[in-house]
């Protein structure tokens, strides 16, 4: 069952693919931030023009969208979807990529990448 949250999160990687720079930004708190699953694997994004610009890459060149999500009250746990995966920093023989994004007031104040889903469901706050 689809809630705000997973909703917020769904419409910007929609946004993204579409290429939608203003209204994506319209989603994006002023003080957004993105860090990689591999820190220096590129450089983190701390303001909210470099989240777009990394959004619309990674929805353009890998095809990225959300797959199974759980809404976790002010964050929600993705598990991505695309080609190239382990470009970004996933692991595996079948390469998956985590993300932790939280949200305030509808809108996303910052992402953060896993390459475990053990890691990235333990910075959720779930235990497993």
């Amino acid at each position: 069952m689809a809630s705000a949250n997973t909703d917020a999160v769904e419409k910007i990687f929609h946004l993204a693919r579409r290429a939608d720079h203003r209204t994506l930004r319209l989603h994006l708190h002023d003080d957004v931030t993105w860090h990689p699953a591999n820190e220096g694997a590129w450089k983190a994004c701390t303001t909210a023009e470099e989240v777009v610009r990394t959004l619309l890459w990674r929805a353009n060149a890998n095809r990225l969208r959300p797959g199974e999500m759980i809404d976790l009250g002010d964050r929600v746990f993705v598990q991505l979807r695309g080609r190239r995966l382990e470009r970004l920093g996933a692991k595996g023989f079948l390469p998956r990529l985590f993300q932790v994004v939280v949200l305030r007031e509808g809108k996303v104040v910052s992402i953060r990448d896993y390459a475990k889903r053990e890691d990235a469901l333990a910075a959720a706050g779930i235990k497993t």
